[in-house]
């Protein structure tokens, strides 16, 4: 009788088998191919500009969002294929959990002044000193005093980021000698330092007190103080702390307009009040109130499309103050607002446009002389008289998106130049010229491969734009729009001034570079490191003293000057 075999030599098989299917082999490759992506990516993010006009920032997003995406995959290919007994499921996908949540408080998002991200940071530096006020500060500082190496107002006395006054940097001297005067903490904000006769005003929070200070330029001492009580945080949270516009000095007086509305004159000796007015009360802007992570009471436009704050530097115009205005749709709405300087009497509203974060500048073209602004989707012209619309020309924007932060810059007599950050960003010509009593704009040439300047603005010379585009040093030929040159960098959106035929760009991250204004390639003569924080702040240069801040620190760079322009 034949025996059965009761011997099972393959039952083995179908236990390994179970255990080769446990291992994720198509979750490992899609993670490598989503990693090795975005390395890539990172690395031929110059092309990728060029190819489909997306920047490093966008690229950013798009990669936290996707790799957020590959978290939620491995969770539920964790708990519900994996095929692990369930303890084991549960373990795995609380240890993903738990780091991923370890990582997100360790490593702090910097976001590009709204949704766009810039990169990741460690809490340790993103460090804060807060800093406090002193009300019984009135120390004594002269601010009448005008000589040739002044820097009185935003963007320098040309309001156009250029020092034209025949100093010239020796450029030889810069790598050895270009040394920090001082360094010192200095409250958050965007603000940059305007300066005069040894002494440099700026803004600043502190604590919940919005502030407009003064500085000794040769020591760093602090002079002065006025403080008001407020503090800007956007309603979604993802902009930074203080405040935004950079104070003007005219005669001896500070004006300064504060991120939520303040618009104050100051005298220049001591800080006190000249006048005070509330923009909000004028133009109709209700403001919120939500509280920081600090614990401070925060503000915001609640009914408004002004995003992320006031950014404009006043502007002065024969015996008024023009500051930028806005409001909700309406009637309340004015582009421009002019106060008498020393009364700070309204003296006209002018323009029904909303505004973005760029400030007015003052020229004359096609033989008529305007206020020029770029506000949230077009680029104005205002009599500067009594504020009425002389042209309009339509810009890509919007005030709490992809917003217009950089100033127009005057080409010629009849040409102008606009510029801006984001996708839909880029540079345009446009040229003015006077028909039947009136002021036609038309487009010369228009590029979205060039000029997407985000939180900076284009210096000019000689037929070129130089600028930082979308964190990439850039030169522009403004005949056409050609683009001469492109350098990637540690820049990302840092600052540029131009210092007869040499351009100083401080990096986002605090390093000082010189280099050669030439179309026919990127020069750089040197660097420097300056200071720590986020280098957003524009620069401000008066005799061979460079003042460059940060949101956490502030510093006075002597830079080595020709034997002749030693002013």
């Amino acid at each position: 009788m034949p025996t059965v075999s009761t011997a099972q030599p393959n039952a083995v098989e179908p236990k390994f088998a179970a255990r080769r299917r446990r291992f994720p082999l198509k979750m490992t490759i899609l993670t490598v191919l989503i990693v090795a992506a975005a390395a890539l990516a990172q690395v031929f993010v110059s092309e990728i500009e060029d190819a489909v006009n997306l920047g490093l920032d966008v690229i950013m997003v798009v990669t936290v969002f996707t790799a957020g995406g590959l978290i939620v995959l491995w969770l539920a290919w964790i708990l519900l294929f994996s095929r692990w007994r369930w303890w084991n499921r549960l373990v795995g996908a609380t240890l993903l959990v738990l780091v991923t949540f370890a990582s997100l408080k360790v490593f702090r998002p910097v976001h590009g002044g709204d949704v766009n991200l810039l990169r990741f940071e460690p809490i340790w530096a993103q460090r804060r000193e807060v800093l406090t006020t002193d009300a019984t500060m009135k120390a004594n500082a002269d601010l009448s005093v005008e000589s040739a190496t002044d820097f009185p107002r935003f963007l320098g006395p040309g309001q156009n980021g250029i020092v034209a006054n025949g100093q010239q940097i020796d450029s030889a001297a810069f790598v050895h000698n270009a040394r920090i005067i001082w360094k010192q903490p200095i409250g958050a904000g965007w603000s940059g330092f305007s300066a005069r006769n040894g002494y440099a005003v700026t803004m600043e929070q502190r604590g919940d007190q919005e502030c407009v200070t003064c500085y000794e330029i040769s020591t760093g001492e602090l002079k002065w103080i006025y403080s008001h009580a407020a503090r800007h945080k956007d309603k979604m949270g993802l902009g930074r702390i203080g405040p935004r516009s950079t104070p003007t000095i005219h005669q001896s007086q500070v004006y300064a307009v504060g991120a939520v509305g303040n618009l104050v004159c100051l005298n220049g000796s001591d800080g006190s009040v000249v006048w005070q007015r509330d923009l909000n009360a004028i133009l109709g802007i209700r403001l919120s109130e939500v509280e920081d992570s600090d614990g401070f009471r925060t503000q915001f436009e609640e009914n408004t499309r002004l995003a992320w704050a006031r950014s404009g530097a006043p502007l002065i115009v024969d015996e008024t103050v023009v500051v930028a205005g806005g409001g909700p749709d309406g009637e309340t709405r004015a582009t421009l607002l002019a106060f008498d300087l020393q009364t700070g009497t309204l003296k006209w509203k002018g323009g029904d446009a909303m505004i973005a974060y760029g400030s007015p500048v003052l020229a004359t073209l096609a033989g008529q002389r305007q206020i020029l602004l770029t506000c949230e989707s077009q680029a104005l012209g205002l009599n500067p008289a009594t504020g009425e619309i002389l042209w309009r020309h339509a810009r890509p924007g919007e005030s709490d998106g992809g917003a217009n932060t950089s100033q127009i810059s005057v080409l010629s007599d009849t040409d102008v130049l606009t510029s801006k950050g984001y996708p839909d960003g880029g540079g345009e010509r446009i040229h003015l010229e006077a028909k039947g009593g009136k002021l036609i704009a038309s487009s010369v040439w228009s590029s979205s491969k060039v000029l997407k300047t985000k939180l900076t603005s284009p210096v000019i010379q000689d037929g070129y734009a130089y600028s930082l585009s979308n964190g990439f040093m850039e030169c522009a030929r403004l005949s056409d729009g050609e683009q001469m040159w492109k350098r990637r960098g540690r820049f990302g959106h840092g600052q540029v001034l131009m210092v007869g035929k040499v351009i100083l760009l401080h990096s986002e991250s605090g390093e000082l570079y010189l280099m050669e204004a030439t179309p026919d390639e990127y020069r750089e003569l040197g660097a420097l490191k300056t200071i720590d924080g986020v280098c957003w702040n524009t620069l401000c240069m008066t005799g061979s003293q460079l003042l460059v801040r940060s949101e956490i620190e502030a510093a006075c760079v002597e830079i080595p000057m020709t034997p002749a322009q030693q002013l």
